[in-house]
């Protein structure tokens, strides 16, 4: 993917919709601080069209508006204002739920899922505010961005700062959830990859072979520029009331970051992942 500086993803955020003037387009979640009032739902203008919006959905993820991650749907993360991210929002969703305080809130975005797929209701994003400015973004597209897919990221950002894993020493009910979390500190991206398929268990070690193939991504983006996160700190966002602990990627496997990076930015690699099963709750 080409990289396109900031300031052009900016102007685009205003300007896209002028370019896609054929569709007839109308103009765990982080607690929020301070006093939080009801809920506020803002539904998009009647004017709105589902279907042109399914189309716009599409564009969008196929494009990603000529910027790269954090930058998300030409909204940036530490430079959009939130009354410009959602003029954006509102052409692609269902509704807007926001849990407003007096400087700071999140909305909840029901955003229409992209032409022709109708399998679920909508796709939810979540964006925090800061002081009137878009601060995080949290999306899940389903399978519908294949440039997410674990290789064809690992091939567009590189090598990442770091990666971490979680799973359980047992599978329950058919299910043992299996997660790997990819972060990137200078970009303000943790992307989390996940399978619920039972692990086999070889002497000893639990043996994960479906890396390449584990389910579409959540993806968590914030300002680099404005604040750099340590792991410690972007474990905030991802859910450990209900999994456990992240454990280092060399510690938990004996694998380097390096030495992941090479090896599943190939498509066609048949590596397995093991971890000790004591390592494991």
């Amino acid at each position: 993917m080409k990289k396109i500086p900031l300031c052009f993803a900016l102007a685009v955020s205003v300007l896209f919709a002028c370019a896609l003037e054929e569709i007839s387009l109308p103009t765990q979640e982080p607690p929020a601080t301070g006093t939080a009032q009801p809920t506020q739902i803002i539904f998009p203008a009647e004017t709105v069209d589902p279907e042109n919006a399914r189309k716009l959905v599409k564009y969008l993820l196929e494009t990603d508006i000529g910027c790269e991650l954090p930058c998300w749907w030409g909204i940036i993360p530490g430079r959009t204002p939130w009354v410009e991210a959602r003029r954006i929002l509102e052409k692609t969703s269902l509704g807007i739920e926001t849990l407003e305080s007096e400087a700071d809130f999140y909305a909840s975005v029901k955003v229409y899922l992209p032409y022709p797929s109708d399998f679920a209701p909508y796709m939810e994003h979540l964006y925090g505010v800061k002081s009137g400015v878009v601060d995080y973004i949290r999306v899940y597209n389903f399978d519908l961005a294949p440039q997410y897919d674990l290789n064809q990221f690992l091939q567009t950002y590189g090598p990442p700062t770091g990666v971490w894993i979680r799973t359980f020493a047992k599978e329950e009910r058919g299910i043992q959830d299996y997660l790997l979390d990819l972060f990137y500190a200078d970009r303000g991206i943790l992307i989390e990859y996940r399978t619920g398929e039972p692990l086999k268990e070889i002497d000893g070690k639990l043996q994960n072979c479906l890396i390449k193939d584990m389910d579409a991504p959540v993806i968590h983006l914030w300002s680099a520029d404005r604040q750099t996160l340590s792991f410690e700190e972007a474990k905030f966002f991802i859910d450990r009331a209900n999994l456990p602990e992240p454990q280092p990627l060399l510690e938990a496997t004996g694998m380097d970051v390096e030495t992941f990076y090479e090896t599943f930015k190939d498509p066609e690699t048949e590596v397995c992942l093991e971890t000790p099963k004591d390592l494991w709750p």
